[in-house]
């Protein structure tokens, strides 16, 4: 892989130390999933038909987005920054007989992929742990070919500034600092990083994208959702959407 930052080697060392529980905890479905709120096996009108496409999944962590694609037809490579990430992809691969080529790579130095591969880059939930979102959205924009799109989804940077019991805001939304957790069993830490809306859509513009769709999946009604996600709580989800997905064309 090629030389990792600091920043991005801390992003690493947590996912490696995460990932087991991440993954067998986590009820990951091999499914076209953009996040919470976001239906499984609903691409929200972003992708159409992927059979036959080059695909690549940027952060692909355990790539279940990137099987149920490959499942459809599209011939899809996944990039992670964790070594454990892309041993537990592999077998589940494997597993589902289907078959993806994996890069060890981070998102923002694909030095392994030539320009101009894919037709089609897609990421679910991942991109808020990049650092250096606009080297990202540029190397993204490198290995597209001509007229390729990227769709990708985070959690809405509204959601995550209110308190799921009381409701209340818990900082600014114009307060962009990360969130951080450091955990002694793993010891590594967890760093979030925290982008409005308009920082994302100008990042994509700077790096030579047109923002296409933005969408923002989600019920009014809590019981709609079906469980609880970790940190996402139905109550609070029926109030302001936990995910945002991003689809922009190069």
């Amino acid at each position: 892989m090629a030389g990792v930052d600091p920043d991005e080697e801390q992003a690493r060392a947590w996912w490696n130390a995460w990932s087991e529980s991440f993954q067998s905890e986590g009820g990951h479905s091999i499914a076209i999933a953009f996040g919470p709120g976001a239906s499984e096996e609903d691409d929200l009108g972003l992708l159409g038909n992927v059979s036959g496409t080059d695909t690549v999944e940027l952060g692909c962590g355990g790539a279940q987005f990137g099987i149920a694609l490959a499942q459809q037809g599209a011939n899809v490579t996944g990039v992670d920054i964790s070594e454990e990430q892309l041993s537990y992809a592999q077998g589940l691969a494997e597993e589902h007989d289907v078959d993806v080529n994996f890069i060890h790579n981070s998102v923002t130095d694909l030095s392994d992929i030539s320009g101009g591969t894919f037709d089609l880059a897609v990421s679910a939930f991942a991109f808020q742990w990049v650092e250096d979102l606009g080297a990202c959205f540029s190397e993204a924009a490198r290995v597209l070919r001509d007229g390729g799109t990227l769709v990708f989804s985070v959690d809405h940077p509204y959601y995550k500034i209110i308190d799921p019991e009381s409701h209340e805001f818990k900082k600014s939304y114009f307060d962009d600092s990360p969130r951080r957790a450091y955990s002694d069993s793993f010891d590594a830490e967890m760093v979030v990083y925290s982008r409005g809306v308009g920082e994302t859509v100008q990042l994509l513009n700077d790096a030579g994208f047109s923002v296409e769709a933005i969408r923002e999946p989600g019920y009014e009604n809590p019981e709609e959702y079906e469980a609880e996600y970790g940190s996402f709580k139905p109550e609070l989800m029926a109030k302001v959407p936990p995910t945002i997905v991003y689809s922009a064309r190069i």
